[in-house]
């Protein structure tokens, strides 16, 4: 933790501590002589990376918070092909329950997954974010943002950020 005069140079350390932390959670094995079932730290995993992905999306998508997770259907950062519909329930289910709540709606759950699952995946009309592709798909996402500094020249967002200052 350091801090910083600028919020590019900011970011540069945020979201890969972010990465950092929300991989640690995804690797971590609950006991379950003390937890009521197997399983990560799921519900600060997946926080972390809709964090991630809000920010990203902060940054890089116009219009309200809800449009920042149109992010995630674009190529240059997470390339998913999620449905409107999906991305709705993304927001509203998953993000601001989980940020606001420390709750999801019962319509959704979380999972582990694999490497090759889908980040979103509805079984019979219970929708699962898994985790393990979801943190691979952040990697590069965060990669590409942080590749790509001219995103952050003249973004209203950080001048939005700088007014508070």
């Amino acid at each position: 933790m350091a801090i910083h005069q600028n919020i590019p140079s900011m970011l540069q350390e945020s979201l890969p501590e972010m990465l950092l932390v929300a991989k640690y959670c995804i690797e971590f094995r609950k006991d379950t002589n003390i937890w009521p079932a197997p399983g990560c730290y799921g519900y600060p995993s997946a926080l972390l990376l809709l964090s991630i992905t809000d920010s990203i999306g902060s940054y890089v998508e116009k219009g309200s918070v809800e449009n920042h997770f149109k992010v995630l259907n674009n190529s240059t950062y997470y390339g998913l092909s999620l449905s409107n519909n999906e991305l709705k329930i993304i927001y509203n289910n998953y993000r601001n329950l989980l940020s606001h709540n420390t709750a999801m709606a019962t319509n959704v759950g979380l999972d582990i997954g694999l490497i090759n699952s889908p980040v979103l995946q509805n079984q019979n009309g219970l929708y699962l974010l898994n985790l393990v592709p979801f943190y691979n798909v952040s990697v590069q996402a965060v990669n590409s943002f942080l590749k790509n500094p001219e995103i952050l020249r003249n973004n209203q967002t950080i001048l939005y950020i700088y007014k508070k200052s």
